[in-house]
């Protein structure tokens, strides 16, 4: 999903808060990446099982909406201004 680009997640630092950033790519190949925090110099330990498995229900998720939206595509037709709420 996330292969051809570099996006990058923001980790609060657990000391001073501060956000930093890191590749989504550096947590998806690894079991846990470290960074020093830029605003305090802090060394921060993140793991990333959860993140992998949060990941993994986005993907399956945007999954189905390519289903839904394939099969609402085959259906025909131009959708009609009653057929969305806000």
């Amino acid at each position: 999903m996330f292969e051809d680009e570099s996006v990058n997640v923001d980790v609060s630092c657990p000391q001073c808060g501060h956000l930093n950033s890191i590749l989504v790519h550096e947590l998806e190949e690894h079991a846990e990446t470290h960074f020093v925090c830029v605003g305090c110099k802090a060394s921060v330990r993140v793991e990333a099982n959860e993140f992998r498995q949060r990941l993994n229900q986005v993907r399956d998720e945007l999954e189905e909406l390519q289903r839904a939206a394939s099969r609402d595509a085959k259906k025909g037709g131009r959708p009609k201004k009653g057929d969305f709420q806000i």
